[in-house]
């Protein structure tokens, strides 16, 4: 089997990740037409979209191991059709029975394929001592942002489900071309007994950072957060129904994108510690200034909320971006478990913890208003600066 150079080897790391961002992300910006055909409240609706952690904890457990074990590349081709099938029957159901098994599906396929590539990519930056993780995540982006401007293009032009099937089958056809070209590189199947890493491993080796945990919880949920309500909160509480309901959506991604693809120029100039630090506060202030703001002004000056919005989102894209990739790099510092087993335990512990919030935020949303739900990640970010020092020796 012919092994690739480092540099395709990279070219097809970024096609990976970038269209599994593409796939993943393409139906958040229509998340109002799914929750039109369930006939849901957002207290029902997001009830149900936090279901995904059952999934998601599943896989968590399991997927490191069996990446370990069986290797990368039979892990990524079962979580590939997974995701297709699943993606498609999300969007076209009007049955919640469906939708729930559906949405489990997906997560537990969502997390199989994340710590596929994202062990592959530790794999590279190990073999290459090239710091390429935080880049990495910016290619998934660059797919989520590409997708929610195709999304948002489409609403109200062609129907949820055609477009999301459409789209499913080309993503199958790419992503399998892509996973068998770069086969001979990804993560092998473990040969050496000493370094076996069983089932029972998951539960006996099983190990809390707590550190690691709360960083990486604190620092992701914003991400969570805007993708699940963003378009929700633009569409319905601002009262913008065209397309430009995605636009702050679109900007916050396109500044996480910038972050990640440049941020690794100032690694050489900043501690880790204060990037981190400025990044959380002002993503933090700016997002929290934003909501608050639109709040005030009220929905009978639309426009202005529009950009008010688009601002806001577009700081805290920028801020928050180079965080999530920093923590899980830093967990993979301060671990000696294999990288994929790394990832599924730092997985596991903010799985459950994103479950619980998710609730938090659909139910207070439900109570309140969206615009209270939403101040939540954001005082979330202000928490950050409590976990620096898991990155002194990240």
């Amino acid at each position: 089997m012919r092994t690739l150079t480092v540099e395709k080897e990279l070219r097809y790391l970024k096609g990976l990740f970038f269209f599994f961002g593409f796939l993943i992300m393409s139906w958040l910006p229509r998340f109002p037409e799914v929750k039109a055909n369930l006939g849901l409240t957002n207290g029902e609706f997001g009830s149900l979209i936090s279901t995904s952690a059952a999934g998601g904890l599943v896989a968590l457990l399991m997927v490191g191991q069996l990446v370990h074990n069986y290797g990368a590349q039979l892990v990524m081709r079962i979580a590939t059709f997974s995701l297709v099938a699943s993606l498609i029957l999300l969007t076209s159901t009007h049955s919640s029975v469906v939708f729930l098994i559906s949405n489990i599906i997906q997560a537990a396929a969502i997390s199989a394929f994340h710590i596929s590539i994202n062990a592959q990519g530790f794999s590279y930056q190990d073999r290459t001592k090239r710091h390429v993780v935080t880049l990495l995540s910016g290619f998934w982006s660059s797919g989520a942002l590409a997708t929610a401007i195709v999304s948002g293009l489409l609403v109200n032009r062609i129907p949820l489900a055609t477009h999301v099937v459409f789209l499913s089958l080309i993503m199958l056809a790419v992503l399998l071309f892509l996973i068998s070209a770069i086969s001979s590189n990804l993560v092998q199947p473990n040969q050496d007994e000493d370094a076996e890493y069983s089932f029972r491993d998951i539960f006996v080796g099983f190990k809390l950072d707590g550190m690691v945990s709360g960083a990486f919880f604190c620092a992701v949920f914003l991400e969570f957060s805007v993708g699940d309500w963003a378009a929700i909160f633009v569409k319905e509480d601002i009262g913008i129904k065209s397309g430009l309901h995605t636009l702050p959506y679109i900007l916050f991604t396109f500044t996480m994108i910038t972050g990640r693809l440049t941020a690794h120029r100032l690694f050489n100039r900043f501690s880790m510690e204060y990037l981190v630090k400025v990044g959380s506060l002002t993503s933090g202030a700016s997002f929290l200034i934003g909501i608050l703001v639109t709040r005030f002004i009220g929905a009978e000056h639309k426009m202005l909320s529009l950009v008010i919005l688009c601002i806001s989102f577009t700081v805290a894209g920028l801020g928050s971006s180079f965080l999530t990739p920093s923590v899980m790099n830093a967990a993979n510092t301060r671990s000696k478990s294999p990288s994929s087993v790394v990832i599924g335990q730092i997985g596991v512990v903010n799985n459950i913890a994103v479950f619980i919030m998710r609730l938090v935020i659909a139910w207070t949303a439900q109570a309140f208003s969206l615009s209270i739900a939403l101040l939540i990640p954001a005082v979330l970010l202000f928490m950050v600066p409590f976990f620096l020092k898991i990155f002194k020796n990240a």
